[in-house]
């Protein structure tokens, strides 16, 4: 009896499975003047589903996409002639409704270029409160830079007092 292949399996399994089909029809009785032969059907059998569970999951995954990817075509093609037997439906009305569209179409004009002069305005009025924050940061920027500047100097002045003294000092120890 033939035992069941382990769920991982390997390309091997496969070819020795298929190797031992072919010696258990090569074994097989002759049948006189044919070129048929007498085999253990059964054996044959437990050999071929021994193949059939050692087939790589890939395989039998494949096999369920492709079933799938048919089913999701098959609906997808089903909801295509829907949607254009509606689109061809919505044509016809619109071909009766055309002054409505032509209206609906300047009116839509009208909206975009109102929304366009509003959105420049927009952003005119964006880049001038930019520029009065820049400015007023650059202005703010200029005074820290110059207390900087004066406390830099204040503090050089103050260093240069602290070594006059320090060389007072060294003078009254050497004597």
């Amino acid at each position: 009896m033939i035992e069941p292949a382990p769920r991982e399996s390997s390309p091997s399994d496969i070819t020795l499975a298929l190797e031992h089909l072919e010696e258990v029809l090569g074994a097989g009785t002759g049948l006189p003047f044919t070129r048929r032969r007498l085999v253990d059907d059964e054996e044959c059998l437990q050999i071929v589903e021994q193949i059939r569970l050692s087939l790589p999951q890939e395989i039998r995954q494949a096999r369920r996409l492709n079933t799938e990817r048919d089913a999701l075509l098959d609906d997808a093609q089903a909801r295509a002639s829907q949607i254009v037997r509606a689109a061809e439906a919505e044509a016809q009305e619109r071909i009766q409704e055309h002054h409505i569209a032509r209206r609906a179409e300047v009116r839509a004009q009208e909206i975009v270029a109102q929304a366009e002069r509003r959105i420049a305005q927009m952003h005119r009025e964006a880049d001038e409160y930019a520029y009065n924050v820049l400015v007023e940061l650059e202005h703010r920027l200029e005074t820290l830079a110059a207390s900087i500047r004066a406390g830099i100097l204040d503090l050089d002045h103050r260093k240069s007092g602290d070594m006059d003294e320090n060389e007072d000092d060294r003078s009254l120890f050497d004597r």
